[in-house]
């Protein structure tokens, strides 16, 4: 699921590279954030390997916690994309 994502956001990876693309801040960081994963999920195979059941835990911790952390920072970003300026209350408030 990830990877998909990966791939639709930065499928113009000529205007991300170059800066011309509008959502180059967006493309960046998910690819920072999926070699940031990738690095963990090695270092997790590589420092705790105890055995394929541990190991498999291990990195199904390392990717829920990079997908939930990437999770966080896209609904962030999008959230200022169009923020809300100016608050309408009803009369009741």
């Amino acid at each position: 699921m990830l990877f998909l994502f990966l791939f639709s956001s930065c499928r113009n990876s000529f205007s991300v590279l170059s800066g011309s693309g509008s959502d180059m801040g967006f493309s960046v960081t998910t690819l920072v954030f999926a070699v940031i994963g990738i690095v963990a999920s090695l270092c997790t195979r590589i420092c705790f390997n105890r055995g394929p059941s541990s190991n498999l835990f291990h990195l199904t911790l390392v990717l829920t916690a990079t997908i939930c952390c990437w999770m966080m920072w896209a609904i962030v970003y999008l959230a200022q994309m169009k923020p809300l300026i100016v608050p309408i209350l009803s009369e009741g408030e």
